[in-house]
């Protein structure tokens, strides 16, 4: 009978500790989160690593930042100093601003684009380790705008449009895309099936046979978008002449110069004629 009573007990027993374990986990570390501001950066700019965690009841050990596999930052906050900084190629770090939320990157260079990781440590009775990791991207833009040049001039139906847009060199190469009236007709293949590690230009070419759809009242306004990531978009634009939208003859005003030549003349005229008025009177009066 006794044996029958220990072994109902037994679900008791092990539904309390289950429980135990799960009110133990649930305040323990946790919500541990990488922001990186901005995550799209310009060479030799600066960018603010930030590790956000909830301890609930656990003290905190060290915070550990990793650039791909390799550490580069530790915070600890029991020892003298709190801050360790492991110098590798291309990390600089801003200590001053730096603690155990956030890591301030500066001067940053190319190669460290790429994952970025932050590793939670807790120390005490029951040690949590949890980590979080988000990807950064190291630009350099174009230093002028996208530039439009087309064939032939003026354009009608059932003419072929010919046009290329380049952008100036940069790091990734400039994503272009022509807009006819609003409407995509060409666009460069997506990023990622272009080289992404070089500094160079890029072009689109367009070739395009017109139709009354691609004219919007007569007109035809090109535009060429270049794109750089979500930090870089230029659009260069180009009113084309079009026989669908006669362009009225224009009425010019008389330039200044010319005004003031037809009011001399207009003067000489009239002096002239004062003095060959007066010149009449004196022979009258001569006789």
């Amino acid at each position: 009978m006794c044996e029958a009573k220990d072994r109902a007990r037994v679900p008791l027993v092990y539904i309390v500790f289950s429980l135990s374990l799960i009110i133990k986990d649930a305040l323990c570390l946790k919500n541990v989160a990488v922001f990186i501001e901005p995550d799209v950066v310009q060479y030799k700019d600066k960018s603010t690593l930030r590790c956000t965690y909830d301890l609930e009841d656990d003290v905190l050990y060290s915070v550990k930042w990793y650039r791909g596999s390799r550490e580069f930052y530790r915070y600890i906050p029991a020892e003298q100093p709190s801050i360790k900084f492991f110098p590798i190629p291309g990390v600089t770090a801003d200590l001053a601003r730096s603690n155990s939320s956030q890591v301030v990157l500066k001067d940053i260079e190319f190669n460290l684009a790429g994952n970025f990781s932050c590793e939670v440590t807790t120390d005490g009775q029951n040690i949590h380790t949890r980590i979080d990791s988000k990807s950064m991207l190291v630009v350099q833009l174009p230093v002028h705008p996208p530039e439009i040049s087309v064939g032939r001039e003026p354009l009608d139906y059932g003419d072929i449009l010919r046009a290329n847009c380049s952008s100036y060199p940069s790091r990734p190469p400039a994503d272009l895309k022509f807009i006819l009236n609003g409407i995509t007709v060409n666009q460069s293949e997506p990023a990622a099936l272009r080289k992404q590690n070089t500094n160079d230009w890029s072009d689109l070419q367009l070739e395009l046979k017109l139709s009354f759809i691609h004219f919007n009242e007569g007109r035809l306004a090109l535009q060429c978008v270049a794109q750089v990531s979500s930090i870089y978009r230029e659009v260069a634009e180009l009113e084309l002449e079009s026989l669908r939208h006669p362009v009225p003859a224009r009425v010019s005003a008389p330039s200044n110069a010319a005004a003031r030549t037809s009011q001399k003349i207009e003067y000489t005229l009239r002096l002239a004629a004062y003095f060959l008025l007066f010149s009449m009177i004196l022979g009258r009066n001569h006789y």
